[in-house]
């Protein structure tokens, strides 16, 4: 067992490197690779508005998104106007902050905007050739890295409106091919793989109807990759390359929003019920509830936030803002700290440090370890909630609303 789970890191290495080769010059996607890591070097401890800020950008629009990175470039979707009837893309240089170019798109679903619906929530990945970008309304585009439109299409369109009550918000995984799409909602809910060269699906799974925010993962497996996916009530592995399921745990809930996090002992789920925070065991066939959960953490809940496992801890924030430390082999609560703020955005791990961006623009930094130590607090003035975080180039590259802030080693504010 132990044998088949270092091969599936090695092959989750591999394939890694073939989607996001530039390295640690590249956040390729939500959660950069998927697990929240990254091997970059030489990332500040500590920052203020006045310390190691390297740049802060105003958007042309609004967003929930994460910025994601290809070497130079970061990519940020947003969108504008008061029925969000315009969809943007825009392209910035790293080390200045500069806009290289913004695309805008008509949205095919108008929809008033108010505080309870997804407003470009859903964050785009990006690979070699081109960035895809996926917003609430159905809307998917791939651009290359001039901005240049290479394909457009409407899911709502083709396979009908999204249902709900505060709108979609599940980010885009990819493959070396394709990019894969869940919509979860209260309408007739898939799980899609688009062509990346064309757009044209390349298979279409029609899924129960489940309202959902959670976004899908890649991964690797024992016979290629895979396709996770945690979301109201359910945790499923399917064949990335069919779409076609391979395992499931069934009976759960609260995993609504948090993604999965996939680690050499297994799967971590995210719930915001107490009991269902968990690591499952990967492999099986069919229904693996009764054989392939390894522990449930007692008295652990999450939120927004997915869990991210260092030190051979996972880690989790709940809704009330408490940070729960677990132990990977056992399950059991090593402490809990209360932070600042709740935190929308996933936390970063970074050798053994954390790092937890809460909303109000503070962020903990903690080392992973049995007891609560934390190494720094660093504060941040934002307007509206941090959403999301990218790494690269020894920073972080913050989301607020409709702005960017890059935060750098011994960086002055410009």
């Amino acid at each position: 067992m132990r044998l088949a789970v270092h091969q599936y890191c090695l092959i989750a290495f591999c394939c890694a490197c073939s989607v996001a080769a530039a390295g640690e010059l590249s956040w390729s996607g939500f959660r950069g690779l998927g697990d929240s890591h990254s091997t970059a070097a030489n990332l500040p401890l500590t920052w203020s508005d006045t310390q190691n800020v390297a740049w802060k950008k105003d958007l042309p629009g609004f967003g929930q998104s994460s910025p994601v990175v290809w070497k130079d470039l970061i990519f940020v979707t947003s969108v504008s106007g008061d029925n969000k009837e315009k969809l943007q893309v825009t392209c910035l240089k790293v080390d200045s902050g500069e806009v290289a170019w913004t695309k805008d798109f008509p949205t095919s679903k108008p929809e008033k905007v108010t505080d309870y619906i997804s407003r470009g929530a859903p964050t785009p990945v990006v690979d070699a050739d081109r960035v895809y970008a996926f917003f609430e309304s159905g809307d998917i585009v791939a651009l290359n890295h001039m901005g240049e439109t290479v394909w457009t299409r409407s899911l709502t369109t083709d396979y009908g409106p999204f249902k709900g009550n505060h709108g979609l918000g599940s980010s885009l995984a990819q493959t070396d091919n394709a990019v894969i799409v869940l919509a979860d909602h209260s309408g007739p809910s898939y799980l899609l793989s688009l062509d990346k060269a064309t757009g044209k699906t390349v298979w279409k799974k029609d899924r129960e109807s489940r309202v959902s925010w959670s976004s899908p993962i890649v991964t690797a497996g024992p016979e290629g990759q895979e396709i996770l996916i945690s979301s109201n009530g359910v945790v499923q592995c399917m064949a990335a390359k069919t779409g076609d399921l391979l395992w499931e745990v069934t009976d759960l809930k609260g995993n609504t929003v948090a993604s999965p996090s996939v680690t050499e002992q297994g799967v971590v789920v995210g719930s915001s019920q107490p009991g269902d925070n968990l690591l499952i065991r990967r492999g099986g066939k069919g229904n693996v509830s009764a054989t392939h959960i390894a522990w449930r953490a007692e008295g652990v809940s999450s939120s927004f936030g997915s869990p991210v496992v260092s030190g051979g801890r996972a880690f989790f924030v709940s809704k009330a803002s408490v940070l729960f430390a677990v132990d990977m082999e056992k399950g059991t609560k090593l402490w809990s700290q209360r932070l600042p703020d709740s935190t929308w955005a996933s936390p970063i791990a970074i050798g053994d440090r954390i790092y937890f961006f809460c909303n109000n623009g503070t962020t903990i930094v903690i080392k992973s370890a049995n007891e609560f130590e934390q190494l720094a607090e660093n504060k941040l003035t934002v307007e509206d909630k941090v959403y999301g975080v990218a790494v690269t180039h020894g920073g972080f590259v913050i989301r607020n609303g409709s702005r960017l802030t890059f935060i750098q080693e011994k960086a002055t504010a410009k």
